[in-house]
């Protein structure tokens, strides 16, 4: 008897489906592209590119996920999925990456290079370009060794804290990656959001700045000689590509320890190096009332680095749609507020995408025409005050 009944059963369950299909967010769900790109000094970088099929909704706008860099954290850990998922319901394309020496992210495939420079600078390999070559040598696990290793890896102290401001150039090769992406017609980089959490508060502002001093299309350099570095001398920075950054959200920002030697100066040294960046990459500062570092440090951000709500003994108008905003008391920090209903951030973080976006959904793709990746020069931005 069990038998006869089992067809006819499964026959109007599968007719049920039929009838009644799963709810929207169930069909349009995309399985996430794998995908590897090379900083400037030689590191083999993974990352998921997680596409909407609602990108036409928002001009094909990209989202940028970075989690705060340290020894047991990967891209894959931490709540990130409903964030993701809301996204890319409303339109928004996310791609996340491991920080070199994380995740996946640990072949060195450059170690050496191969010893051309131009204007008396090295720009190949790992451990003996100019740029990053010293910081490699002194803070990564046997930079210093006769025989140099292939591979790079923060867990078993295999980087140490004073490295921490390298970790900007792989911000720089996420936006020229995604500018490539951008050329192939898969992303629209005239919009880009960063949500951070943590100390990617502090790697975002560096790079924020840096992408005011970068030209957002390839310049026209003579013997087919490619952009190198950031700030690169003698080179027209009009339009810059940090007009192409629409909005960053910091969930419960911090600085790091003062061993990463980051000096507060330099941070505030960024802001005034690149005078566009307080008024018009928006932010939006999220923080429990009960993490007493990240409300400290967000205020730090809003007040000492934006000046955000304006100073008129120095000339400076207070800043729109820049926030400051504590989600209540909460014990939960960073990541770990992404799906609390009680925190609901991924709702606070996703209506303000959506308004930003509002003025740019019909921004115009244009050809980036970047080829090969380009260093952010961490000296530089660590020296300004």
């Amino acid at each position: 008897m069990r038998r006869l009944w089992t067809a006819p059963l499964l026959f109007a369950a599968l007719l049920a489906l039929a009838l009644d299909p799963p709810p929207a967010d169930a069909q349009t769900a995309v399985k996430p592209s794998e995908e590897a790109f090379n900083t400037s000094d030689g590191v083999r970088l993974k990352g998921l590119f997680h596409k909407s099929p609602n990108g036409a909704k928002q001009g094909d706008a990209v989202v940028m996920l970075l989690y705060s860099p340290g020894a047991e954290r990967s891209m894959l850990k931490g709540n990130w999925d409903p964030l993701i998922d809301k996204l890319n319901e409303e339109g928004f394309h996310v791609f996340r990456f491991d920080w070199r020496g994380h995740g996946g992210s640990t072949d060195i495939v450059d170690p050496l290079g191969d010893n051309m420079a131009l204007g008396g600078v090295l720009y190949s390999g790992f451990f003996s370009n100019n740029i990053t070559g010293s910081w490699n040598q002194n803070y990564v696990k046997d930079g210093r060794k006769a025989k140099k290793p292939n591979e790079i890896k923060v867990k078993g102290g295999g980087i140490t804290a004073a490295y921490f401001p390298v970790y900007a150039n792989d911000l720089a090769a996420a936006r020229l990656h995604l500018d490539q992406k951008n050329d192939n017609n898969d992303v629209n980089t005239s919009s880009i959001y960063v949500i951070g959490a943590g100390d990617t508060a502090t790697l975002g502002m560096m790079w924020l700045s840096s992408e005011w001093l970068r030209p957002a299309t390839h310049p026209m350099l003579g013997l087919g000689l490619q952009y190198m570095t950031t700030p690169m001398r003698g080179i027209v920075v009009n339009p810059p590509a940090g007009a192409d950054i629409a909005g960053a959200v910091w969930l419960s920002p911090t600085r790091p320890a003062s061993s990463a030697g980051i000096p507060d100066a330099a941070i505030k040294g960024w802001a005034k190096a690149s005078i566009k960046l307080r008024d018009n990459t928006k932010m939006l500062f999220l923080y429990g009332k009960d993490d007493a570092a990240a409300e400290r440090d967000s205020k730090f951000f809003y007040d000492q680095v934006l000046v955000a709500d304006g100073n008129k003994a120095a000339g400076l108008a207070q800043v729109q749609q820049t926030f400051r905003i504590d989600v209540g008391k909460t014990k939960l920090s960073g990541v770990d507020m992404l799906g609390s209903k009680d925190v609901n951030a991924e709702v606070k973080i996703v209506d303000y995408l959506k308004a930003r976006q509002k003025d740019r959904v019909n921004m115009v793709r244009k050809n980036r025409n970047y080829i090969s990746p380009y260093y952010l020069d961490v000296n530089y931005f660590l020296n300004l005050r």
